[in-house]
Order: structure tokens, then sequence, then C-alpha cells
């Protein structure tokens, strides 16, 4: 064994373990397969199937005392930038006790195969190959495992030092006996890896993602460590990286939701499917509608012929959906339009009304037709595009189609559906999804691009206005259930070189870069009928769009946090969506008449760091008059930078060798603080004022910090202050510098308005495993007349910044008429402002604004008449 080796090894153990003896082997070939397959293909199924197989040694603090295990490793791609080392992920750890053993032997010699193909392969067998079996001691489930070596000094070396390990484990305590080994399990999964940590944990703030504590009560400090520590990689890694890389790739994705209403398609679509109008001629492009299998006619919407069913379809033809029957004249030579999106995403809701189509079928007939009609809109675009993946759950369609030219990006698809319908598990409602992952072509920056996980949800919740409690039910539900199943191994070969027993877990919508949830919501507006139709018939604007909005269930229920909690949408500039009138009575709008109007289909996102996502367009198309929904599209550009794979996982890897020992560390973490006093001096309504403190870690060790409660269930810190760092880690000889930021908004205004002036409070550091700091924060309020109540600006004796107590209020008998403030603006308003267009519509200028309420005011007489002087010591108008 080379020392090479050795030494690459030792670099990813703690001081405390040494590699005692290390062995290069190979995984032994399935017999099965052996005697079955051509010995070609044997030989490449050995490809990758190296291993090193290592005795690690560890001796306990103090003493003699010392236990040992068998680590075999996997040898993966170099995580160090230009270099042709190869790095070591741990695969299983064997502790070495009395029942564990390694039995060696030499296999039967094969014969040796002396056809040109594999002749050098032949000439260049080891002369004695040996194979060893170990069999796991103590209560391990796993199954023993063979490998094949050719160093048989190394093998006996190895024999020998499992046999010394054997005999000095029995002297080591059995409560600590392999208690370093669970460091090394954890490191089987590197941080910051596939598949992408759940989006919503991501989105929340670290201190509030971890464990509850207070003053003398810690907490499970074992999950913060761990927290903190991932989130401190994630970070540098941005920083590192993310921020300072070059190159970005960008993507641009056309999201489309349309209730079709059990229609077949009958309009052109081009408007939803690509932005713009094409024409009734489709740019020479004739589209036949798939005829029913009983021979009816192409219009006929008989759905006894026409059942949809659980199906899922991912295509490489390019134009898979397209019937026989259907005849395309194309240009030769189309351009790309920068514009054009490079993965559109459709999905369909009520494909089919029929009771039949909640009963399983084969048949794709309705999917075959909105699929013919996605492309038809696409026009002479059609030729550049291909269907990547479909999935259907019976009235609930999702289509992906991609830019042909990029189809080699996307892979590891997986699609999912559940339904939340009748009984709550029929597919008349509920979701079906597509996960995808996006990797950009290789480029000089970046020769093995970093993946990006994307999420495409379609989903039908229940209706009626009454029901939005179920439909926040609904999202949750599926939320939980709406799960990718991983991919089952393709034989026992690969089951094999990936770990005796490993089955990934699912994954749910959450786990990814960026996810978009297509709809038919069914929310609905709260406000009587007449109230939305007289906002709608009016000459519509924006502002009377967004009153509507203050009313909408969704927003509400995004607000609140009851339902798609931290998804973003932006603001709608279109009118209500739902529901027309087809056969139906309808008012001058076209709205049915018994029905309110609703924003019932949404494009709703989520993303988080290193993507950005921005949103280019979000209409409705009015057009589109076939069903009693008008289809939706949104438009989205996803920006993210070019950064290299391998690059990406050898910081990783870095980082984390310098913090993975922080919970079984003997030395103590220490932080210095660079003041235990933070005084913030004067503090002005709706005016932040920041103040820096610097924690030095002047320990060995990293530690990692969080501000606590004083007692369990208090907040951490009063109202009217923030911190931006409330967690974090510091390496050893490293400083972090935490802003703390005082503001006070209406809420803390209103409270501290007629209470004392002096803020102050007292913070809790706690140091994981260390001890608490205290910190005492101060700061002198400027009292203000806004958000003060009415009824104590009346009694106000004077400017309120001179008001001591609320004794000083005048008795309710003395109060004047209305507040002196108010007073003083109106005549002012009156006499100056009169013809000021949106006066009280439109939002005033920040400086000017503040300029207003910090204006001195004072009384000049007993008739009330004010002179304007510019003292903020004084103020009425403060």
């Amino acid at each position: 064994m080379s020392e090479n080796l050795t030494s690459i090894l030792q670099a990813g153990l703690r001081p405390s373990e040494h590699v005692k003896v290390a062995l290069e082997t190979r995984l032994a070939p399935d017999p099965v397969l052996d005697r079955t397959t051509d010995r070609d293909a044997l030989q490449q199924s050995q490809v990758g199937g190296s291993r090193v197989l290592a005795v690690i040694s560890h001796r306990y603090l103090g003493t003699e005392k010392e236990d040992g295990c068998v680590f075999i490793l996997k040898p993966v791609p170099s995580q160090t930038l230009y270099s042709d080392e190869e790095d070591y992920t741990i695969e299983h750890i064997f502790p070495i006790v009395d029942d564990f053993s390694i039995a060696m032997a030499q296999p039967r010699r094969t014969t040796m195969d002396l056809r040109a193909s594999s002749l050098s392969v032949a000439m260049n067998q080891p002369r004695t190959e040996l194979s060893l079996t170990i069999t796991p001691g103590g209560d391990a489930a796993t199954r023993p495992i063979a490998l094949l070596t050719t160093d048989t000094q190394g093998l006996r070396a190895v024999l020998a030092e499992c046999r010394r390990l054997t005999a000095s484990v029995a002297a080591v305590d059995a409560a600590n006996r392999f208690s370093w080994v669970n460091l090394y399990h954890a490191r089987r999964g590197p941080p910051a890896s596939s598949p992408p940590p759940d989006l919503r944990e991501r989105r929340k703030p670290l201190l509030s993602r971890l464990s509850g504590a207070a003053a003398g009560m810690p907490g499970d400090e074992s999950v913060d460590i761990e927290l903190i520590r991932d989130e401190w990689i994630r970070r540098r890694v941005h920083d590192e990286l993310d921020a300072k890389c070059g190159e970005t790739v960008q993507l641009r994705i056309r999201i489309g939701t349309f209730n079709v209403n059990g229609k077949m398609p009958s309009q052109d679509l081009s408007s939803w499917v690509s932005g713009h109008e094409i024409g009734r001629s489709l740019m020479g492009q004739h589209i036949t509608r798939p005829e029913a299998e009983s021979g009816g006619s192409p219009l006929a919407s008989d759905t006894d012929e026409m059942r949809t069913d659980v199906s899922s379809t991912v295509s490489s033809n390019p134009r898979a959906t397209l019937s026989a029957s259907t005849s395309v004249t194309l240009p030769l030579d189309v351009g790309e339009d920068p514009a054009d999106p490079d993965l559109a995403v459709f999905g369909f809701q009520e494909l089919d009304l029929s009771t039949e189509a909640l009963l399983y079928s084969t048949k794709t007939v309705r999917e075959d037709a909105w699929c013919m009609a996605i492309f038809a809109g696409l026009g002479e675009k059609a030729v550049l595009y291909e269907k990547l993946v479909s999935k259907q759950l019976v009235g609930m369609l999702l289509v992906v189609i991609v830019k042909k030219r990029l189809r080699a990006q996307f892979g590891d698809i997986k699609t999912a559906s559940v339904g939340a319908g009748i009984m709550g598990v029929m597919g008349n409602k509920g979701a079906t999804a597509v996960r995808l992952t996006f990797t950009p072509a290789p480029s000089a920056q970046a020769p093995h691009p970093r993946p990006t996980v994307l999420t495409f949800v379609n989903s039908h919740l229940a209706a009626f206005d009454e029901m939005w409690e179920k439909r926040n039910a609904d999202f949750h539900d599926l939320s939980k259930r709406l799960l990718f199943e991983p991919a089952p191994p393709v034989d026992s070969a690969s089951a094999t070189s990936e770990g005796a027993g490993y089955v990934p877990a699912a994954a749910t919508v959450f786990e990814s870069d960026a996810l978009f949830w297509m709809v038919d919501l069914n929310y609905r507006i709260n406000l009587p009928d007449a109230d939305i139709r007289s906002l709608l018939s009016s000459a519509l604007k924006q502002r009377d769009l967004d009153i509507l909005q203050q009313y909408d269930q969704l927003k509400l229920a995004m607000g609140t946090g009851l339902a798609f909690e931290d998804f973003s949408e932006g603001q709608i500039s279109h009118p209500p969506s739902y529901r027309f009138g087809t056969a139906l009575p309808a008012d001058k709008l076209g709205y049915d008449s018994k029905r309110k109007p609703a924003w019932t289909d949404r494009v709703l996102h989520m993303d988080a760091s290193p993507l950005n996502v921005t949103r280019v367009a979000y209409t409705s198309h009015a057009q589109i008059t076939m069903s009693d929904h008008r289809p939706v599209a949104a438009e989205y550009k996803i920006c993210l930078p070019a950064v290299d794979r391998i690059r990406h996982d050898a910081l990783v890897r870095s980082l984390w060798r310098h913090v993975d020992d922080i919970e079984n560390s003997d030395a103590t973490p220490k932080i210095r603080l660079s003041s235990t006093a933070v005084d913030f001096g004067k503090i002005v309504y709706k005016r932040q004022v920041a103040q820096t403190l610097i924690l030095e870690n002047t320990g060995k060790v990293p530690c990692t910090y969080r501000f606590v409660a004083a007692v369990p269930g208090a907040p951490i810190y009063p109202a009217w202050l923030s911190i931006d760092d409330g967690a974090g880690l510091i390496l050893p000889g490293e400083a972090v510098a935490v802003t703390l930021t005082a503001y006070i908004d209406d809420t803390t205004a209103a409270q501290f308005n007629l209470g004392p002036s002096r803020l102050e409070d007292t913070l809790i550091l706690h140091t994981a495993l260390g001890k608490d700091h205290f910190i005492l924060v101060v700061g002198e309020y400027q009292r203000t007349c806004f958000a003060t109540d009415l009824a104590w600006l009346v009694r106000l004796p004077g400017p309120i910044r001179a008001l001591r107590n609320a004794q000083d209020l005048l008795p309710e008998d003395d109060a004047v008429t209305a507040p002196r403030e108010i007073m003083r603006l109106v005549n002012w308003l009156m006499s100056h402002a009169t013809d000021v267009e949106g006066l009280f519509i439109t939002t005033g200028e920040d400086v000017l604004v503040e300029a207003i309420r910090e204006v001195g005011l004072v009384i000049r007489n007993a008739a009330a008449q004010y002179s304007a002087l510019v003292r903020p010591e004084f103020g009425y108008g403060s």
C-alpha cells in the first residue's frame, strides 16, 4: 500500500484516529452474473468497483485503551481542483469485535479468454488473486461483503491488525466503546449535497429553525450544531463560489394553467402557449382532432371512448403526441427568438368530467388532443420543440415540452400524482407533479456544471366559496403525500456497488432548487357579488384589482400562513379568470350571473439561493373562450451561476473538514465580545438605527453561537430590535460582525408613545457547549404623535416629546375638540393642496414624509394659531 494513499485517508480523520493498514481491493462479481453474462459485459460491470479497505484505530484520551473498525471506502472523482488524486467516501464501517471476521480464500481460476476483444485483459490478469469475505459482528444487519485483492502482504497485515484490535477492545468500557464512530457515520452524506434541502426550511431564518432554548436551558445542542454548521457551509459556498462567479446561465420557462371544463381543443391556443397570436391559419399547420375509437366524428365529445387514467409518459420523439392524421407544413429554416421559452410546462384540469374517467383505463385520447393543440399553438416554432414528459391523473394533466437542442440537459425525470377528491383519494381533485434535473452545458469555467432541480405541480382543489378551509387542508395534505419515489436498482451488481441494502428516501416537492405550482385552486374573493362586479364593471384600473386582491382568499391564506406560505405570485394585473358564462346567463363582461368572479387559476413559485427567479409576465388570455375558465400563463427567467460541480464539492469537503468535530472536541469553545453594552442613542419613529457587535473566537476549536430567550417561551429580543445573524459559526482566530437594528414601527410606537422613553433590554448569547454572555441594549425613544390614539392626542398639554408620563395628560373635560396636529395639517391642505391630483392615493416620498414628521411646531397663542419653527426638540408634528 502506497504511503500516498495512507496520507490521503489520514487527512480525513481526526487526530485521535489513525490508519493502521490500507488495502486496495475491488468488489467480487456476483456469481450469477459471472455465469450468465458475457465476459466483456462482466469486465464493464467491474468498472467503478474499486474499494479501499482500511483498518482505523482510536486511542482514548489519557489512556492506553484502544479499539478499531474496518472502513470500506469508495473512490470518487477528485474533489480538489487541478489535482489527479482521488477522494474517498465512506461506504461501510464494521466495528472489530469478538465475532467480527475476515475469511480469506483463493477463488477458482477461470479459463483464459483469448478472444481479440479481451486478449489485453486476459494477458494482464494477475497471477494470484485472493478473495476476502467480511462478516460483521454484533447485531449488525449488513450482509457479508466479498472483495478481491492481489496484495497478499497487505492482506496479512490487515488480518494481524484485526486480531490485535479484537484483543484490545475488551479493555474499553462498554458505555464508551466505538462512540467515536458516530462522527464518521454522519460523513456518509456530505452536506449541501443532492437532493436539495427543503425549500421551506431554507427560506426560514436560521434562528427560527433551532431547538427551543433559554438561559440555562441550551436545548438540543447536537441538532443545533448540525443546522448551524450546514448553514455556515452553504453561506461560505455562496460567498466564495456563487457570488464571485463571473458566468451565469439563463433559462426561460413558460408555465400555463387551464381548466378546460371537459372540452376538447377547438380554438387557437397560440397566445397562451407561446405568448403571441399566430392566427387561425396556424402558420400553415392543419390540425385534425383525434377521433374516438368508435369511429365517430372528430368533434365528438363522447366520453365513453375518451377516458383517461393515471398515466405517465416520457418521450424522446419530438412530435410523439402528434397522430398520423396531422399534416404539417413548416419552413425549412426556423430561427430562435431569445424571448422563446427554453422549457414550457402546461397544466390542465377537468380534462374529462365523465364518471367513467374515474375508472382505470389506458386510453390517452384527450392527452393526445391537447398535446397536438400545444404544438399547433407554437406555429412554425413547433419544429424546435419536443415533448419531454407528461403525467395524467383522471382530469389533471401536466405536459412538459423542451427545446430539442436542450433536451440532453434535462435528466433524472420523475413523476408523481395523488388524489384528493371523493373520499379524499379519488382523482377528480388532487395533483400531478414532475421533477427534473437541469444540467447546463459544460463551459471553460464549469467543465462539470452543477445541476439544478426543478419541480412543477399541477393541482385542482375543492370548489365553492365556503370551502376555503378545505382548500387549505388539501394543500397541506398534497404537500405531504406528493412524493417522488427513487428509481429501483437496475441489477444486483449496481445495488452492491452502492452499498448493501441502501434505498434512497422519497423526495418531496419542496426538495428542489425551484418549485412552480400551477393550479385551479378555486380560491374565491371574500366580497359580496355586487361589490366585485361594481369594481370590475367600471373603467378598470390597477387600483380596482388591488382592492379585490385584498379580499382574495389565496392572498389571505398566504399572508396568514394557513396555506402556500413563502410562495410568491406578485401583482395580478388581469381580471378574474372565472367564471364565464358559455350557455349560461352572463353579465356585460361575460361573467356567469350566478357565480362570483374569482382568480381561481394561478401560477405560484418558490425558490432559494443561489437561483434568481424573476417573473417577467403574468396574464390571462380572454380570447380563448371554449371553457368557463380563461387560461392563465406566466413567464419566468431563471438565472443561476455557472459553478463547476467538482470545484463546488471540493470546497464543501474542505469546509466540512474544518468544522466536522465540534461535538466531539475536548476543548471548550470561547468567544470574546467587543462590548457587553450597546447604546442606540436617540431612536426616532420609522428610522432605523444600527449598531455592530463583534464576536471573536479566542478558543482552539470552531464554535457555534445563538441568541436565546431569558425564559422558555419568551421572545429572544424585544419587538423594537432585530438581529441579522442570530446564530452562526466562527472558526478559531476569526471574528464575525453581528448587526443589531432598532426600529420603531406603528405597533411599537403606539406602545411607547405614552410610556417611558428609555428602552432597555438584555440579550443572552449562548455558545454551544460553552457559556452564556449577557448584552445590555439601551436607547432613548423620541415620541411621536403618529400611531397615537386620537383620544390621547386631544388631551396633550403640549408637545408629545415633553410628556413625562400618562399622568401629565389633561383631564377628559379639558380635552380640545380635535387633535391640534390634524387641524394644522387640514388647514394647510385646504390652503395649498386642493388641486393636487391623487393626493390621498399616491404615497409620498420617504425623505419628505420624515421631514414633515420631525418639523417643530409650537403654540403661539391661546387661539390655537401656530407658527412653524424648525425645532426638532419640540413637536406636535412629531
